[in-house]
């Protein structure tokens, strides 16, 4: 179930419980936001740019080591937003809870 982040105010937050591992969950934020910051807790998880909301988390993902602040600029160098909206998380092994920040 993909989770939504509007940018009605910066920071935003929100943490969900990503459910078996290797599912993909969609985070969906606003072209404005430059920054992304990704936590797991307790357990590793993978990141992604690409994928399917409910489907197996994409072959292209990093592993982000469980309580470890894992932080991406989603802006070029010229500090002007990509316009990325959206990502993918899953838990690298069963129900991991999964923190998300944007920043404007």
């Amino acid at each position: 179930m993909a989770e939504t982040l509007d940018g009605s105010a910066y920071p935003q937050i929100t943490r969900f419980t990503l459910g078996s591992s290797d599912v993909a969950t969609q985070v969906v934020i606003p072209p404005s936001a430059s920054k992304a910051t990704v936590r797991f807790e307790s357990n590793d998880g993978k990141l992604s740019m690409v994928g399917t909301d409910g489907g197996a988390i994409n072959a292209a993902y990093i592993i982000c080591a469980g309580n470890t602040t894992n932080e991406f600029s989603l802006l070029d160098g010229l500090g002007v937003s990509k316009g990325v909206t959206s990502f993918f998380v899953a838990a690298a092994t069963g129900s991991t809870l999964c923190s998300v920040m944007i920043e404007g």
